[in-house]
């Protein structure tokens, strides 16, 4: 069968063009995802890149093979900036500058403008390079845990691995894998492998984006918005919903619930802006008392519960300890006023299998209302309250 470059060639240019086409429009319906907009640039610049090679170069072989080949270069650098932007940093723009200067610096060179081998070579390190970091970018975002990131990853390793190939072939294999003469099935070859990753590539951008707005809804619902804790719905989707749940993996676990004393008499002094100004005090002192893989949730109110995973009672009520004692002691500035504060704190622990807490949960919200029968501004443990089957009428999560 014989393929003829020119109609491939051709056909490659129109099908990456639709694509940059799409990623543009929703770019255009989206602006709150500009690596969309990186992409994009990527496949029109890319379709145009491809045209170049249909052109006479006979005379013009600085102009074909430098600023020509620029443009095939400059396609991998937006997807690596796309990357970057994606993941939450700066494009290096100095860099993209470097690579195309670095690669005319390098076709003013008569020995390499001469040599297809030479030019596919180093054209080849810079596919490699730049597809190698738009991976690494992308597989730096692994605990975001979005579905499409590792296959993205997978694509952009793929296509770094081929161009990767490429150098090793350079002397042995036709145009435009290596240097030998133009071979129409190569070429068509060539033109598939590259549609093919194109393809995913825009699908997995897309993707990817939609996956991050839901995942931002998801903790935008599960969050509250006055502290930035996480909020009671994400305490029972966490820890009562039997779908999430890992059995048979027993660890001592500790919850603290937490009440503000007097809190309405604040918010009755001195209104209920320096309300919210205490709870956001409140729970800046929570934040910095506990772990980083400690939970912390606004349950409702002034009332506030703790998840300490591997930790025994004795462990939980230190904490709680050096919690009130902070909070005790460190005024809110309101209005250039310090209004001092002060907390109750109920502590359970015992071995779970990491299901449901709500049974530790009545345990601990039982403790605290020990500790506020013994005048507030007091931790007491559950063990000190009564049963762990406590009724918890305030903090129960069914």
């Amino acid at each position: 069968m014989q393929f003829d470059s020119t109609t491939t060639l051709i056909a490659a240019c129109c099908i990456i063009s639709v694509l940059g086409a799409q990623l543009l429009f929703f770019w255009w319906r989206d602006r709150r995802a500009p690596w969309l907009a990186w992409h994009a640039a990527a496949f029109l610049v890319g379709s145009m890149a491809l045209m170049i090679y249909n052109l006479p170069s006979a005379g013009h072989e600085f102009l074909m093979f430098g600023p020509g080949n620029s443009l095939r270069i400059l396609p991998f650098v937006f997807v690596w900036h796309g990357s970057r932007v994606f993941a939450g940093r700066e494009p290096e723009q100095l860099v993209g500058i470097l690579a195309i200067t670095s690669w005319l610096a390098l076709c003013s060179v008569p020995s390499v403008l001469a040599s297809v081998e030479l030019r596919v070579i180093f054209a080849s390190l810079y596919i490699t390079l730049f597809c190698g970091l738009s991976a690494f970018e992308l597989w730096r975002l692994r605990d975001e845990r979005l579905p499409s990131l590792m296959p993205a990853v997978c694509v952009f390793a793929s296509y770094a691995i081929l161009g990767a190939v490429r150098i090793p072939l350079a002397g042995i294999a036709p145009f435009p894998v290596g240097a030998r003469p133009v071979d129409g099935l190569w070429m068509a070859g060539s033109a598939l492998i590259t549609f093919i990753h194109a393809a995913f590539i825009a699908f997995l951008a897309i993707a990817m984006t939609r996956e991050r707005h839901e995942l931002e809804q998801r903790r935008f619902a599960l969050s509250d918005p006055l502290t930035g804790l996480l909020n009671r719905r994400a305490f029972v989707d966490r820890f009562t919903n039997p779908q999430r749940r890992e059995p048979g993996d027993r660890e001592q676990t500790a919850i603290l619930v937490l009440d503000l004393d007097h809190f309405k008499s604040i918010n009755d002094r001195h209104g209920h802006d320096a309300g919210d100004r205490m709870l956001r005090h409140f729970a800046d002192i929570a934040r910095q008392s506990i772990r980083p893989s400690d939970l912390l949730f606004r349950m409702g109110g002034e009332e506030f519960c703790a998840v300490l995973h591997g930790t025994n009672a004795q462990q939980a009520r230190s904490l709680a300890e050096r919690l009130r004692r902070t909070y005790a002691e460190s005024p809110a500035m309101i209005d250039g006023m310090p209004i001092f504060g002060t907390v109750s704190i109920g502590v359970a622990a015992e071995q779970t299998d990491g299901g449901d807490l709500s049974l530790l949960l009545a345990a601990a919200d039982a403790a605290l209302y020990a500790a506020k029968g013994r005048g507030r501004n007091q931790t007491a443990l559950a063990e000190e309250a009564g049963s762990i089957k406590a009724p918890a009428p305030a903090a129960a999560v069914a």
